[in-house]
C-alpha cells in the first residue's frame, strides 16, 4: 500500500515540482507567473492524500525554488528569460522570495487540508445518513444490498463456499397496535425491536430494517440450523418484553420466515423472496413462530 502511495502520488508530484520549476527558470525567477504552479499543485496535493503529502510539497518547491536561484547568482546556470530582458537576482531578492514561497505554501497546505477534511467529513455523515433508518438507526434497504454484494463476494473468492442466510421479521398485528395505541408507541415497539435485533448477534451479522414493520437480518456463513437458533433467541427475547401503558402492559411478537443462499449461480433476491413466503406461512400457521425449509415445503 505504502510503496503504491509512493509511486502514485509523491513520485508524480515531485517531476510536476521539478517542470514548474524548469518553466520558471525560462521565464524569469523570481518574477515568473509560473511560481504560481507550486501553490496549485501543493494545494491538489493536499487534497490527494493528506497534510504531511502538502507539507512535503511545500517544503520540496520552497528547496527546488531557492536552488535555482543560488545556481543562477553563482553562475552555474546561465541567466534566462524568453519573455523579457533577464535580470540577475540578488542574494536578498532569492531569500525573500523563497521565504515567501516556502509560507505561502505551508498556509496553502493548511487551508486546504483543514477544508478537504471538512469536506470529506460531511460526506460521510451524508453517506452514513443516507444507508441508515432514522428511526432505528439500524441500517436500511439501500445499505443492505451494499453489504450483501460484498458478502456475496467474500463468498465467491471462499475456496470452500458457505451458505448466507436471510431471516426476514414481520412484527405481528403492527398495525392494530398503531391503531390502538398511536404511531408514538407503534415507534417505540421499532425501536425495541431494533435494539434487541443488535442485542442477539454477531459482529459479522447484519441487521436492516426493510420497510414498515420488515427487518432483514443477512447472516454470513450460517446454515439453516444455525439460522434457526438466531432467530428463535430474537423471537423469544422480543416476546418477553413488556411495554408499559397507562392501563395495561402491551406484549408484542414477530413472525418469521428464513431462507438461505448457497452458492453464486443463485438470486439474491429470488432467495430473500423466498424467506417471504416463508413468513407468510408463518402468518398464516398462527404468528409467533419461525418458518423455514425444515417444516415447510414451498
Amino acid at each position: 500500500m505504502e510503496k503504491d502511495v509512493w509511486w502514485s502520488g509523491y513520485v508524480p508530484a515531485t517531476f510536476d515540482l521539478i517542470w514548474l520549476t524548469v518553466l520558471a527558470y525560462g521565464t524569469g525567477h523570481i518574477t515568473s507567473f509560473f511560481i504560481l504552479g507550486y501553490l496549485g499543485s501543493i494545494a491538489l496535493s493536499s487534497m490527494s492524500l493528506d497534510r504531511n503529502y502538502g507539507i512535503y510539497n511545500a517544503f520540496l518547491a520552497t528547496v527546488l525554488f531557492s536552488s535555482m536561484g543560488f545556481l543562477v547568482y553563482y553562475e552555474i546556470l546561465p541567466l534566462v528569460n524568453i519573455i523579457m530582458p533577464p535580470v540577475k537576482p540578488t542574494l536578498l531578492s532569492i531569500f525573500i522570495s523563497s521565504l515567501l514561497l516556502g509560507g505561502s505554501a505551508f498556509i496553502v497546505n493548511q487551508i486546504v487540508s483543514k477544508l478537504f477534511s471538512s469536506l470529506t467529513d460531511v460526506n460521510e455523515k451524508l453517506l452514513a445518513i443516507a444507508m441508515t433508518d432514522p428511526l432505528t438507526g439500524i441500517s436500511n434497504r439501500r445499505s443492505f444490498f451494499s453489504n450483501l454484494e460484498i458478502e456475496m463476494a467474500r463468498q465467491h473468492r471462499s475456496s470452500n463456499p458457505y451458505p448466507i442466510a436471510f431471516l426476514l421479521f414481520d412484527l405481528d398485528l403492527f398495525k392494530s397496535i398503531n391503531d390502538t395505541y398511536g404511531h408514538e408507541i407503534g415507534d417505540l415497539v421499532l425501536v425495541e425491536f431494533a435494539k434487541v435485533l443488535k442485542s442477539s448477534l454477531r459482529k459479522q451479522d447484519f441487521p436492516s430494517r426493510w420497510g414498515g414493520e420488515e427487518f432483514l437480518v443477512l447472516l454470513p456463513n450460517t446454515d439453516l440450523e444455525g439460522a434457526i437458533v438466531v432467530a428463535e433467541k430474537i423471537r423469544k427475547t422480543f416476546h418477553s418484553l413488556s411495554f408499559s401503558l397507562k392501563d395495561k402492559q402491551l406484549n408484542c411478537s414477530t413472525s418469521v420466515g428464513i431462507s438461505l443462499l448457497r452458492s453464486k449461480e443463485e438470486n439474491p433476491e429470488s432467495i430473500i423472496n423466498i424467506a417471504d413466503q416463508y413468513l407468510y406461512e408463518a402468518k398464516k400457521k398462527g404468528r409467533n413462530q419461525v418458518v423455514s425449509e425444515k417444516n415447510y415445503t414451498l
